[in-house]
């Protein structure tokens, strides 16, 4: 993807009127845009939200699109999807390093889950991300998230901060020492349902 077609997305939880987890999600829109566009330009992200009339009650995934400059933002009321089954899929040379708009390569992926609700994408056999989410894995009440991940989530980096979860070399065939795993995003935070690592298919 070059410099001049690149769009991002942020993907922020507002709960209550309340948004979540700014720094972190102010943190990775200024790398991005440091990295496409130039160590002279950024977003003020509580500038940007301020600016927007939100719902003061319930749940809201707030959706910036954003390049040099933040293009569009989105509110819609959230709802969290059920995920009981996991499909694991193969690509080796994926990359999405940053929350581009244009997520083909992972959808094209996701087409490949059959009959499961999401996937989890190995690469060179070690365990990265879902489709949409980053993965923990439970073992003996500790909960770990490889270290070869697609996509450093915003929630996966205040989770390892707050050291709720840790960092682990996991491969496909490390899955057999794990009990359950869950998907974690801004959205979902560290409350989604745990899946049976038995519900893993391959």
């Amino acid at each position: 993807m070059t410099k001049s077609m690149s769009r991002f997305i942020e993907t922020i939880r507002l709960l209550d009127g309340k948004f979540g987890n700014l720094i972190f999600h102010q943190l990775r829109m200024h790398r991005s845009i440091q990295e496409f566009y130039g160590a002279d330009l950024s977003i003020d992200l509580k500038e940007v939200i301020s600016s927007c009339p939100v719902p003061s009650y319930g749940l809201y995934k707030v959706k910036l699109v954003y390049d040099k400059r933040v293009q569009e933002v989105l509110v819609s009321p959230y709802s969290i999807k059920k995920v009981k089954k996991l499909k694991i899929v193969y690509d080796d040379s994926i990359s999405y390093s940053h929350k581009f708009q244009v997520r083909d390569e992972l959808n094209n992926l996701f087409e490949q889950r059959g009959n499961c609700d999401d996937i989890i994408i190995a690469r060179n056999k070690f365990l990265t991300d879902a489709s949409y989410a980053n993965l923990v894995f439970g073992m003996s009440g500790k909960w770990f998230t490889p270290t070869t991940y697609l996509l450093n989530g915003t929630m996966r980096q205040q989770l390892l901060a707050e050291k709720i979860i840790h960092e682990k070399e996991i491969t496909v065939h490390d899955l057999h020492r794990y009990e359950k795993v869950k998907l974690v995003n801004a959205m979902l935070q560290f409350d989604g349902p745990e899946i049976d690592v038995s519900q893993i298919v391959s």
